[in-house]
């Protein structure tokens, strides 16, 4: 396995996107004084909070060496050199007041590694491994330059959700990487559900049951609540280190891509709706007493009210609503008739698309047989992304048997392909077909 195989997909473009708005940002202040000034100002306020908070770290923290908690930096040397460290970091224990964390950053030019005393307290209680999965992680963000690479990048920070999804890819790197040094699947999964519920409750949870919640909790409030996070979520983190490690049982949950559209489009109904309404308060302000009760103002609202409703109503073709009702006979019939097979609604879902989101396998293979277009895809999803949401792994396979391209992304970005973290055609059709 090489050093790329460890590498989140998602990490290195990321990268590439924050280092080209970055060095455009720089470019832009080098020829401007005031933004130089400016760029000069920040990092030195950045500089001074970090040297405060190193500095009480390094001032009240227990430093683990040959002296103190000898076993654990055994631990600590030995990581270092088997992931090629050229020089072991310091490493710190303070004390968390019953957080569970771990970090790496730099001090003056040195790595350091901070660990919170309940992590490192697993040392004491039988969790050496977890805690070794933990160690590894902080020494690969040290190993992959990822405080300097964040330095460097600064600036993309002004992107939204930019800099949180490439903070968010490195951690997937690093727990992989951690894993694979480590070579402990099991054990990786642990020491992140730790991160969840702490360390004696993590033996009592259910992994299926938590891993479920990436998509039985998958809304928007979940969905925006990552993006603007450093860190993916935790379940996500664990089904992807166990897929890595190919653990047997792994399972494959993924977010409700559908849920989550319907949810930041009702967000932006609402900013709508309120929009609206500030400026018909404000246009209200201004309009005569006559005026605001007369009858253009009312027809006006009326016809708002109108396009409304009709922007949201679904206008169905009589194949979509044989299909939506479960009707065989009548969809053959319309088919020998000549029906058009990719007429779609309002959402531009077809006929297909409709038996997909139905779970309607024998329709679906009607439709298909008929020529239907395999990869159609409406608003949100295409086919295939759409059966592999619903868990339904045969309709998935059908659609593949008639040509659909697992590797075309949908409205949402997601394509087949990743949803099932496979990396080409032919994996993804063994991992489908053994379902």
């Amino acid at each position: 396995m090489s050093p790329k195989d460890l590498t989140s997909n998602r990490e290195i473009p990321y990268f590439v996107i924050s280092i080209i708005f970055s060095l455009f940002l720089y470019i832009l202040a080098i020829v401007s004084l005031f933004g130089i000034a400016i760029l000069l100002i920040l990092f030195a306020v950045l500089l001074y909070a970090n040297a405060i908070m190193l500095g009480s770290i390094r001032g009240n923290g227990i430093r683990i060496s040959e002296k103190q908690f000898p076993d654990v930096y055994e631990r600590v040397v030995y990581l270092s050199n088997k992931m090629n460290l050229k020089k072991v970091p310091d490493v710190f224990v303070i004390h968390s007041e019953g957080a569970f964390n771990a970090f790496a950053t730099r001090f003056l030019g040195r790595n350091m590694v901070v660990i919170y005393s309940e992590v490192f307290e697993l040392a004491r209680e039988r969790g050496e491994s977890e805690l070794d999965f933990i160690i590894a992680h902080e020494l690969s963000h040290v190993k992959r330059r990822h405080v300097w690479k964040n330095i460097l990048i600064m600036p993309s920070q002004f992107i939204p959700f930019l800099s949180q999804a490439y903070s968010r890819s490195c951690e997937y790197t690093c727990d992989r990487e951690a894993a694979y040094y480590i070579q402990n699947g099991m054990a990786a999964k642990r020491a992140l559900t730790i991160l969840g519920v702490g360390k004696k409750l993590y033996t009592e949870v259910n992994e299926d049951a938590y891993l479920e919640q990436i998509h039985t909790e998958s809304n928007v409030a979940v969905w925006l609540s990552e993006v603007l996070s450093s860190h993916p979520l935790l379940p996500k983190r664990i089904q992807s280190v166990g897929k890595f490690m190919q653990i047997e049982g792994t399972p494959n949950y993924f977010s409700n891509s559908t849920k989550i559209a319907l949810g930041i489009g009702a967000l932006f109904g609402i900013f709508f709706v309120v929009y609206i309404g500030v400026i018909a308060i404000v246009t209200a302000g201004t309009l005569t007493y006559s005026n605001l009760f007369s009858g253009s103002l009312l027809n006006e609202v009326s016809t708002v009210d109108e396009l409304s409703s009709t922007d949201y109503e679904l206008t169905l073709t009589p194949l979509i609503e044989a299909v939506s009702n479960d009707d065989e006979d009548t969809v053959r019939d319309l088919i020998a008739n000549g029906v058009d097979l990719e007429d779609f609604d309002s959402e531009q879902t077809t006929a297909l698309h409709y038996a997909v989101y139905e779970d309607n396998i024998s329709i679906a293979e009607i439709l298909l047989e008929a020529g239907a277009n395999p990869n159609t895809a409406d608003y949100y999803t295409n086919a295939l992304t759409a059966a592999l949401e619903n868990g339904n792994y045969s309709l998935a396979s059908l659609l593949t048997g008639y040509g659909a391209d697992p590797t075309v992304e949908d409205p949402q970005g997601y394509s087949a392909l990743n949803m099932l973290g496979a990396y080409n055609k032919e994996e993804f059709i063994d991992i489908v077909n053994s379902y």
